[in-house]
């Protein structure tokens, strides 16, 4: 019995360990290094003091309720990351993930993974298999070490990024089945190899570098939306296993540090953040509404306290009361941003003095919203020719295509395009499907275009308009059961071809045009 338990002990610790690497995979697959450049002064100014600011406080907060000098210094970091996971998901059901703040927020979260994942690098030099490839170096020697074989690594992954992974991905990307299986490999793979004792990095690190390889890539959408059910399965079975640690037995001394912490970051976050944002120029409800984003610790704050305990570093009741502090504030939290208009509301008053600049910042501000929109699904033939139109007319749009080398051809003029099939409501919330003004599908298949349709309904249901929508049908059948579906409006190529056709021969009757047409058809395919 005692040898069938530890056998599945062991079992879920492994499982859990693949949940923990596929979220960093895709942590790093959404963390595309040249967005650092763009994420503007404002989040790097809010990210970075935030992390400082929290930080600092976090650890006399701790030195106050008693805990050691290492334990804080370990802990107050974990009290700085706020969940990219939760946030995102509640903007994009919110439909602000686009807004002022929604930008802010995530340039925010985009610093402090960067943040994180450092600090998860630099304690792979303290791990216990570094040191013992290592033992006997002083430690700035073993800091060294660990530099240098990072660097190796980071140049042999921006190496498959740049050389390998675009080719591969022209190949793979065409079937969903061998996209996700090779997403699965990279990442795993990777993360196993990077574990290794010679190499001497935690799996953590190994699945946020093979997300961050294919960060650039076209397809990073698509993969995401195929890995996300699986990173949530997985990241289930480490917080059960996280959970079954914990030690109530020795818990009854942490209470009333964790209530104290719990509180800290419910209310301090944010308040730290909209001061930040306040003395650069923000106006009260965008710092408000940003800061209730950061009323929670992150995955991070658990895998570093987690690691913390496998140095010896924090014990399992502090392990316990992070875990616990955890589970306060993300259920606390992810109320504050579903009603924070309605707290906002209730807190104007009071928030109306943080306004120090007259909201100085947000005045002739220019800020790109995905809203009113047109979307095209298919980027060929028939989409080319639309996308051609759009652009010139400076109507705001965005191309959706399965097809990795049509949206990595977009991509590379400069326009808005996303690889991913639109009945997958990860992609829908990319293109904010629901605040089109028109959709305008080039694909033939009648099954796609009526889920297609059906995402449309469920995302308008009770809106008093919705979208226009512009179908393709094959024959007349196709045409009439899509116009009784209540479609604006239908094309079938062989009718629309047979018209033109029609009208050439109405017109020109000698043929003699035919030659310009031929040379005009041939310019518009090169």
């Amino acid at each position: 019995m005692d040898i069938t338990a530890c056998i599945w002990g062991e079992t879920l610790q492994s499982l859990s360990q693949i949940g923990i690497t596929l979220l960093l995979f895709m942590v790093g697959l959404e963390l595309d290094v040249t967005q650092l450049k763009k994420i503007g002064k404002t989040a790097l100014l809010t990210g970075a003091g935030q992390i400082v600011f929290t930080s600092v406080l976090g650890y006399a907060l701790l030195r106050a309720l008693h805990f050691s000098p290492a334990s804080s210094l370990f802990m107050a970091p974990a009290l700085t990351f706020a969940s990219t996971i939760i946030i995102v998901k509640l903007l994009t059901e919110k439909k602000e993930l686009q807004s002022l703040y929604g930008k802010i927020v995530v340039g925010v979260f985009l610093m402090q993974d960067f943040v994180a994942v450092l600090i998860l690098l630099a304690l792979a030099s303290v791990s216990s298999e570094t040191a013992s490839l290592y033992s006997g170096l002083p430690i700035w020697q073993n800091v060294m070490f660990t530099l240098v074989r990072a660097l190796i690594l980071i140049l042999f992954v921006a190496w498959m990024s740049a050389k390998v992974f675009p080719k591969a991905v022209h190949i793979i990307g065409k079937s969903e089945e061998l996209l996700l299986i090779f997403s699965l490999a990279w990442a795993l793979g990777l993360a196993a190899f990077v574990s290794l004792p010679v190499v001497g990095f935690s799996l953590e690190i190994g699945g946020f570098l093979a997300g961050l390889a294919l960060a650039r890539s076209a397809v990073h959408y698509e993969i995401s939306a195929r890995i996300k059910p699986l990173r949530d399965f997985f990241i289930i079975i480490f917080f059960i296993v996280l959970g079954s640690g914990l030690g109530f037995g020795d818990f009854g001394s942490m209470v009333v540090p964790a209530i104290a912490v719990s509180v800290f970051v419910l209310l301090g976050n944010p308040l730290i953040v909209m001061l930040l944002l306040a003395l650069q120029g923000y106006k009260p409800r965008t710092g408000f509404f940003a800061g209730v984003t950061v009323a929670q610790i992150s995955e991070f704050s658990l895998i570093l306290v987690a690691l913390g305990h496998k140095l010896g570093i924090l014990s399992r009741a502090q392990v316990s009361m992070v875990t616990f502090i955890g589970i306060i504030t993300f259920a606390l939290s992810s109320y504050m941003v579903m009603n924070s208009a309605k707290l906002y509301d209730w807190l104007r008053p009071m928030l109306k003095h943080l306004d120090f600049f007259k909201g100085s910042a947000e005045k002739n501000m220019d800020v790109t919203v995905l809203k009113n929109h047109v979307i095209i699904v298919g980027g060929h033939r028939m989409g080319r020719h639309l996308i051609a139109t759009l652009s010139k007319t400076r109507q705001p749009f965005v191309l959706v295509d399965f097809n990795p080398e049509v949206v990595e051809k977009y991509l590379e003029e400069g326009l808005k395009a996303v690889c991913g099939d639109i009945t997958d409501t990860y992609i829908q919330d990319q293109v904010n499907l629901s605040d089109a003004k028109l959709i305008i599908s080039t694909v033939p298949d009648l099954n796609d275009n009526l889920a297609l349709l059906d995402a449309v309904k469920k995302l308008n249901a009770g809106k008093k308009r919705r979208p226009k929508l512009i179908f393709i049908a094959q024959d007349e059948e196709e045409i009439k059961y899509l116009y009784n579906q209540n479609i604006d409006y239908v094309i079938s190529p062989h009718f629309m071809s047979g018209l033109h056709l029609a009208k050439i021969l109405e017109d020109d009757h000698s043929f003699r045009g035919l030659k310009r047409l031929r040379e005009g058809h041939l310019k518009m395919m090169s």
